[in-house]
């Protein structure tokens, strides 16, 4: 456990007047195991864990810039596991078991607290900790960032904080919810919240992951090719996406931000994480099919373009549903397309059999059934 001292409550419970901190050792241990180990990881939660128990005594109690990272790591972590262990805690320590059953815990110096004041407490209790890990979350995200040791060749060092820094990220990055989210086409809870309001909460983030992934690997990937949205994933995560992009990049960063922009809309149409009326559900998933059509069609039109910026990498997209194999002349002025239609050449001309592509099998109708 990495709350083992009453003094260590007193950190984020200032007021309480508890005398051991033993009785609560149970709930401590759930809170640690259901709330903290999934975010960090097991790695590094046993990490963590193991640095608790053999520097306990030299730990700083204030979070500065003074304190080692792993310092850091467990006051933030101490911090997730009060509130959400006082949350559970107070209605049944609210209780006293005896023998003659069920009884009210009160004190002589103490008036009670009512059911009202327990809720509140309660619910208070629950918002902190929430708040507490996304802030334990925010700033792994943020360390990730500050390691550039051995992944940038001009930056090197070795001093013990650089390596306590390297041996967090490291460990995070074994973490289930690290490794689903660094596949993602919006790796980052600040990623998400620049198309969908999730109030900046990384706790919402990671909830919200099963749903990304469907929408991901079921709606995305069939329509535009899975190697091709697994190239832009991974051209996402090494480039800083922006309009403001030349040539190739601006090319590759608007198809990653409408794509993500079409994410999120079917995200709305199906989470149960975010609160979403039933009539913006349908709207939403109607949006998402009229924006993934369109994206669909402005990357045909800019096949050419893609084929260029991907070079040696061509073939990816050629595997793609939306490539288009060049037309083959006919002797007869009419062009074979990849699909065996022919067509005239002349653009004025009325006859194209593709004039009625609306009408080809390869064509589905989507269509949004009422919800119930």
């Amino acid at each position: 456990m990495i709350i083992t001292d009453i003094e260590e409550l007193r950190l984020y419970f200032p007021a309480h007047a508890i005398d051991h901190i033993g009785p609560y050792a149970g709930f401590i241990d759930n809170s640690e195991h259901d709330f903290l180990l999934e975010p960090l990881g097991e790695p590094l939660y046993e990490r963590m864990c193991e640095y608790y128990d053999t520097k306990k005594h030299e730990l700083s109690t204030v979070d500065d810039q003074n304190a080692t990272y792993f310092n850091r790591l467990i006051l933030m972590a101490q911090r997730c596991v009060a509130f959400d262990f006082m949350g559970a805690a107070i209605d049944v320590q609210a209780i006293s078991i005896n023998n003659a059953g069920l009884n009210y815990s009160s004190a002589d110096d103490y008036k009670p607290a009512d059911r009202d004041a327990r809720r509140d407490a309660t619910a208070a209790c629950q918002k902190e900790a929430h708040k507490s890990l996304n802030r334990l979350l925010y700033t792994l995200e943020s360390w990730v960032k500050r390691d550039t040791v051995g992944t940038d060749p001009s930056v090197s060092s070795d001093s013990e904080a650089d390596e306590e820094l390297r041996e967090i990220v490291e460990l995070w990055r074994q973490s289930r919810y690290y490794y689903l989210a660094a596949q993602m086409l919006l790796p980052s809870a600040k990623v998400m919240q620049e198309y969908i309001n999730i109030y900046d909460s990384r706790e919402k983030f990671i909830q919200l992951l099963p749903d990304l992934r469907y929408v991901q690997e079921e709606q995305l990937a069939p329509a535009i090719g899975e190697d091709f949205l697994e190239y832009l994933v991974q051209y996402a995560l090494r480039n800083e996406v922006s309009p403001s992009s030349a040539g190739s990049s601006r090319l590759f960063d608007r198809i990653v931000h409408k794509l993500r922009k079409i994410a999120c809309t079917f995200l709305e149409s199906r989470t149960q994480v975010l609160k979403v009326d039933k009539e913006r559900k349908i709207r939403a998933r109607d949006e998402a099919v009229l924006l993934l059509g369109r994206l669909c069609e402005s990357i045909r039109a800019s096949q050419e373009a893609i084929l260029i910026a991907l070079a040696d990498d061509a073939d990816i997209f050629r595997l793609s549903p939306l490539y288009v194999k060049p037309e083959e002349h006919t002797a007869s002025g009419t062009s074979v397309s990849a699909n065996g239609n022919t067509g005239c050449l002349s653009p004025a001309c009325s006859c194209g059999s593709d004039s009625d592509s609306l009408n080809s099998d390869d064509l589905a109708l989507h269509v949004t059934m009422p919800l119930l």
